[in-house]
């Protein structure tokens, strides 16, 4: 029989073996850090190979067919992206899940870019004061380069909209206002030229058109250093989100709406922004600056909230929250979102 002075030496470790013997012993485990992170970079930092690489997955995206085999036969892979975010358009905007969502939502159209187009290289953003804070037209910008960019502005005159395409009846198109006015026109050269979009613009209808654009100047602003700076010093997530995100729910616009304006046409499209293979890119630059705020100090990267919904009783956005991606995914929680360099993300941003 086993002394007693024993005892105490099997009761510790019996303790320890509770505490460290099964990783199953934790309830709630969080995400898995990533043993390798892939760097984003600034899409003119690319190497001219990988800004071709990048276009062709784009376009190799937008030749195959749907998954989902109930969307007409005619709407694309890529367009899965489109008919997601036009589906759960109301409960992504204005609310405290807004970058969590965007967050995941590019992470899977990098993800489908690589396993189902064989892109290799670095996503891209956009860094939007390295062409605000200059004098040059945003339309200059390299991003806008027919032969190593998106293609440029849309042609005015080539493009008419839809007589019913009413921006002031809920749900009927949803653009950023007063901007339907200006003369959106069809991008006529470079890897876009002739690209034929089936949805929208707008939640309810659906017709065959042109990717469309009428870059313009005047929320330029919003995307230059000076307004990056004052996000970037907000003390509180939800400080954080609110000062980046603005109209149609807040009274000011933000920068997130200066990255649609300044492309404007399909992008300005509430709903069917995704439409424009920019979206991502500026979408990526959003969530590069959430991500710099993140680490700006200890603790952020767990920090979340704010309003769940625009509508009473409007909640908040917890952890545990779910956010949906309809038929494109599997729901995510919020909590799943958070860390860039846990699974199943595995990427950071080069500065």
């Amino acid at each position: 029989m086993l002394s007693r002075a024993f005892l105490p030496l099997l009761f510790l470790v019996w303790l320890l073996a509770v505490a460290y013997g099964s990783p199953a012993a934790d309830p709630h485990p969080g995400p898995r850090k990533c043993a390798k992170v892939r760097l984003r970079r600034e899409w003119r930092d690319l190497r001219v190979t990988d800004k071709h690489a990048f276009i062709r997955a784009v376009r190799c995206l937008q030749s195959l067919p749907a998954k989902d085999t109930s969307l007409p036969k005619k709407i694309t892979r890529y367009e899965e992206f489109v008919v997601s975010h036009t589906a759960v358009g109301d409960a992504i905007h204005g609310v405290g899940q807004f970058l969590p969502w965007h967050r995941h939502f590019v992470f899977l159209y990098e993800t489908a870019l690589r396993e189902e187009c064989g892109y290799q290289g670095p996503f891209p953003f956009w860094d939007w004061p390295r062409d605000a804070d200059g004098i040059k037209p945003l339309k200059e910008s390299p991003l806008f380069d027919p032969v190593t960019g998106f293609g440029p502005d849309g042609t005015p005159g080539t493009f008419t909209m839809l007589p019913n395409s009413d921006p002031h009846v809920p749900g009927s198109n949803a653009f950023l206002p007063p901007f339907t006015s200006l003369p959106w026109g069809c991008v006529t050269s470079g890897p876009f030229a002739n690209l034929t979009l089936h949805l929208g613009p707008g939640r309810t209808q659906n017709f065959d058109h042109c990717l469309t654009r009428a870059i313009q100047e005047s929320l330029r602003d919003l995307l230059k250093t000076s307004n990056i700076n004052k996000i970037l010093a907000q003390k509180d997530y939800d400080s954080f989100w609110n000062s980046l995100d603005g109209r149609p729910f807040k009274v000011e616009w933000a920068l997130h709406e200066g990255g649609h304006v300044g492309i404007n046409g399909d992008m300005t499209n509430y709903y069917t922004s995704p439409n424009e293979p920019l979206f991502y890119l500026h979408h990526s630059g959003l969530d590069r600056l959430w991500w710099k705020w993140q680490h700006g100090r200890p603790g952020r990267l767990r920090e979340v909230g704010g309003r769940s919904s625009t509508l009473p009783p409007f909640g908040k956005v917890t952890h545990s929250f779910e956010i949906s991606f309809e038929d494109l995914s599997p729901n995510v929680t919020v909590g799943e979102a958070m860390d860039t360099a846990c699974e199943p993300y595995c990427y950071a941003y080069s500065y």
